[in-house]
């Protein structure tokens, strides 16, 4: 063993010094065993302390009494190792586990502690056990075997005395009277006055109820006990902590992570229900009562009331049939009166507390930007989606950010009307109680927001701000505007075919034409009726694919095979274009749908006929491309490009986002001459994304365009 340093050997003496005097003071043993506490805390670094001693029986399993620390850790203690402590007969030192299903209902972290565990024994007897717990094992190392082992001779003598004490005690002895009116012990009446300054102070609910427990586990001498909150609502007894009991056996209740038992279960379910204090001396006597646990026979049960209704109930049990009499049920009476108005005012702070936490969860997760704004518009408190819908990432979290002037400063880049936003801020100013409400539409990227103001209010009505709520708008107005068009553009282009349908079979039936005449109407009229079937196959595509019902039959399939037909296909249509097909190089065979293939390529050909009216070169060129020329986020692997590039009217830089979008048309002269229902392209990209590759797009107005995809190699995805 190590020598102690002299100024340490010094301060220890003098240690050693102050606990001898204190614990032959005349004050009763827990009085002078909590100033122990408060001395022993100077000399060595700990969390929490606790004595189990046995008065007067001086042996383990006998009538015991614990003394805790007043700043108590919320972990229980294992009453297991103090067993073992008191077996062993030598001081121990440990680091030990914590947490799982421990105090509060299980609901604590698990974590790592250093422990000290020492024997009281004097003369051939054991009179107890000193133990002190602490969160680094820096803290014990203070406490020299020679400091603890110096302290154990003088709580062996004040054990003893206060168990000769107790029994010279004459039988009947009790105090005249104490703070609640009822008769005590006057060790027990002073442990009541000793817990006024504890009770009085503010203390949060745990720490009230751990206290509690400790307390009425000391003066009743009881081997384990709990404390259990009272939910009327469910009809249910909720443990909140407890201690002496094994990890896996509930308090009278099933066992289980809930941890709860119906008030019409056990003795404390009677006691709360009742409303009085309850003492069965055996449990296992009794009927309807099922046990605390393995070995525990005697339990005292007592309500805590505020007002006309139990709030908590304090369980206490005990090995021993005798362990609890009528002192032991008139203190564990007092403490429950005494402890009534405190647990009631920690109550009422516990559920502001939880309310005001679950308020600040739902403001920091809802999808709504919330910011509370001052009558001067500046910013006092935000919501992390506030930050992402405006793009503000951080900037609003310094101390003099206003809407009205660094809001609309970040924004003005991406406002498409700046002054729509100011004029609702001086709106704002202007008029201090309206609900006012506004859209605020962005660009690069496009996004619609709505945003609401409203006037908030203080406790005499007056106005002290606003609440702007924002919310993206931006997939309800699109849905709205896809909806729009859709009735819009479906109806215009049934609405031609048929009418041309309908108008020319109406001139057939109503009388004779010539052969010749009779021949162009019915080809007119298939030719509407063949748009008109082509629109909805059209319809029908787009919803199988949204659907996710299109299922490819792909195989090792030509490109050059599918050029040929569609060519053919198309040579009516080419008459005022030219067609050159530009195949570079052997093109490995594509692992492809075919007719889903020839559909693509078909939609991108009709596509640069349809856009080059006035004619002119239309090129299909096909190649295979270098891993080099893929985009970054292109999949790896080998792969052929097929391109269709027109002479036609072109695509405005603004516009080449969106003409993949679902029924999306450029709005110009041309485009409103030349129809359709917007669908083409969507098709389009979803067959190709089908198949694994990519489609994109070159345009320059009035010079043309230039669509090209990829598709997958069939040898190189038959290896994968």
């Amino acid at each position: 063993m190590m020598t102690s340093p002299p100024d340490q050997v010094a301060q220890e003496l003098a240690a050693l010094g102050a606990a001898a005097r204190l614990l032959h003071d005349d004050d009763p043993l827990h009085v002078r065993l909590h100033r122990l506490f408060d001395l022993l805390r100077e000399a060595v670094d700990h969390r929490d302390a606790r004595i189990t001693c046995w008065p007067q029986s001086a042996r383990p399993g006998g009538a015991r009494q614990q003394f805790y620390s007043a700043d108590a850790w919320p972990y229980p203690w294992d009453d297991g190792l103090t067993r073992t402590v008191a077996r062993e007969g030598v001081i121990a030192r440990r680091v030990i586990a914590l947490g799982g299903g421990g105090a509060g209902g299980g609901r604590l972290p698990a974590a790592r502690a250093a422990y000290l565990g020492a024997p009281i024994r004097w003369g051939g007897r054991l009179w107890g056990v000193l133990e002190l717990r602490a969160e680094h094992a820096d803290g014990l190392r203070s406490a020299s075997d020679d400091l603890i082992g110096g302290m154990l001779p003088l709580l062996a003598a004040a054990i003893a005395e206060e168990g000769r004490r107790r029994s010279d005690l004459p039988t009947g002895e009790r105090a005249s009277d104490t703070p609640t009116g009822l008769t005590l012990r006057a060790p027990d009446k002073q442990r009541l006055v000793a817990l006024n300054s504890s009770l009085d102070a503010p203390i949060d609910l745990h720490d009230l109820l751990s206290l509690l427990l400790r307390r009425a586990l000391e003066a009743s001498g009881a081997e384990a006990g709990a404390v259990a909150l009272v939910d009327h609502d469910q009809g249910e007894l909720v443990l909140h902590t407890f201690e002496g009991f094994a990890d896996d056996v509930g308090v009278g209740m099933p066992s289980g992570p809930r941890q709860r038992w119906s008030l019409k279960t056990g003795l404390a379910g009677q006691a709360a229900l009742g409303g009085r204090a309850l003492l069965v001396r055996d449990v296992t006597l009794e009927p309807g009562i099922p046990g605390a646990g393995a070995g525990l026979r005697a339990e005292l049960a007592a309500p805590i009331m505020i007002g006309d209704r139990a709030a908590a109930v304090i369980i206490l049990s005990s090995p021993r049939s005798d362990a609890f009499g009528e002192d032991e049920l008139s203190f564990v009476r007092a403490l429950c009166a005494r402890v009534a108005q405190p647990l009631s005012r920690a109550m009422h702070y516990q559920e502001a507390i939880e309310s005001a936490l679950y308020l600040g969860q739902v403001f920091s997760s809802l999808p709504t930007g919330l910011a509370l704004i001052d009558i001067n518009g500046k910013v006092l408190r935000s919501n992390p989606a506030w930050d992402l819908l405006w793009g503000l990432h951080g900037h609003a979290r310094h101390e003099s950010f206003h809407v009205s002037l660094d809001l609309i400063a970040h924004l003005l880049p991406r406002l498409h009307e700046p002054l729509g936003l100011t004029e609702f801020c001086d709106r704002m100013q202007r008029s201090p109680a309206q609900d006012l409400m506004v859209t605020v539409r962005l660009q690069h990227p496009t996004q619609e927001l709505e945003v609401r103001a409203v006037p908030t209010r203080d406790s005499k009505d007056q106005i002290t701000g606003r609440l702007w709520a924002v919310s993206d708008v931006t997939r309800e107005r699109e849905s709205d505007r896809v909806k729009g068009e859709f009735v819009s553009i479906v109806s215009h282009e049934l609405r031609t075919p048929l009418t041309s349908i309908l108008g020319y079979t109406e001139l057939l039936l109503s009388r004779d034409f010539s052969p010749e005449e009779r021949q162009q109407f019915i080809g007119t009229v298939y030719t509407e009726a063949e748009r008109l079937s082509q629109l909805v196959e059209d319809l029908l595509g787009m919803s199988r694919i949204e659907a996710g019902k299109v299922k490819l039959n792909r195989w090792v399939v030509s490109l050059t095979n599918i050029v040929y037909e569609l060519t053919t296909q198309l040579n009516t249509s080419l008459m005022n274009h030219r067609l050159l097909i530009d195949i570079q190089g052997e093109i490995p065979p594509v692992y492809a749908d075919r007719d889903k293939l020839k559909q693509i390529i078909f939609n991108l050909l009709t596509n640069a006929i349809k856009y080059s009216p006035g004619g002119g070169e239309i090129q299909l060129r096909i190649h295979e491309a270098q891993a080099s020329t893929l985009p970054e986020d292109h999949p790896e692997g080998r792969w052929v490009v097929v391109s269709v590039r027109d002479q036609g009217i072109g695509i405005a830089p603004e516009d080449l986002a969106r003409i993949w979008e679902r029924f999306y048309r450029v709005d110009n002269t041309n485009t409103r001459r030349i129809g359709g229902t917007g669908l083409g392209l969507s098709i389009t990209r979803a067959l190709v994304e089908l198949h694994g590759g990519r489609i994109d797009v070159e345009s320059e107005l009035g010079r043309g365009s230039r669509f090209f995809f990829t598709l997958p190699v069939s040898n190189d995805l038959a290896r994968r």
